[in-house]
């Protein structure tokens, strides 16, 4: 991972449930920032859960609508960005996010994942299968291949596993302020 840019702007990558909308809504209140969860706007914009979406329209065109959500983000000020987790799968938001943002990565180990995917109620509805297996059993399969994206983006990259949200938003803060 490079040393950053100075930019005005973050982004939270990684696998769902490492907690890049959690930490993401700290973090904005602790710089001043403006938070927004990619997800959240995509859902609210077009009237239905992401789940609804992909299973009406598929995943190329929720990755097309993310992607130009992502460059409109791309030009505003200020802002704290929860991306969803696949946000790197396409090549061109890789580019935006190293270019236009600083990159934080929250990672966490595929068992923390599983256990958050379990205990979360809302997971079902917010977090649709990728590829036609359940959400446990995909998320080896995906980490495997998304893990070289987060890092080739990122220019910082926390383990979540053991950390509150108050610790991972004040490093993450600490880091900033240090660029």
């Amino acid at each position: 991972m490079e040393k950053a840019q100075s930019f005005n702007r973050l982004a939270l990558i990684g696998y769902r449930c490492t907690g890049k909308s959690t930490v993401g809504r700290l973090l904005a209140s602790l710089l001043s920032y403006r938070f927004v969860d990619m997800d959240e706007v995509l859902a609210d914009r077009t009237g239905t859960s992401i789940d609804s979406l992909v299973r009406k329209h598929g995943w190329l065109f929720f990755r097309n609508m993310e992607s130009e959500l992502l460059r409109e983000l791309s030009s505003l000020p200020r802002i704290v960005v929860a991306t969803g987790g696949g946000i790197v799968e396409l090549e061109e938001n890789r580019r935006i996010l190293k270019k236009k943002f600083f990159v934080v990565w929250l990672e966490a180990s595929p068992e923390v994942i599983k256990k958050r995917l379990i205990n979360d109620p809302a997971s079902p509805h917010l977090r649709p299968s990728l590829t036609g297996k359940s959400c446990l059993t995909e998320v080896d399969e995906l980490l495997e291949r998304r893990h070289p994206l987060y890092q080739e983006v990122a220019h910082l990259r926390i383990l979540t596993d053991s950390m509150n949200i108050q610790t991972i938003a004040g490093h993450i803060a600490r880091h900033w302020q240090d660029i």
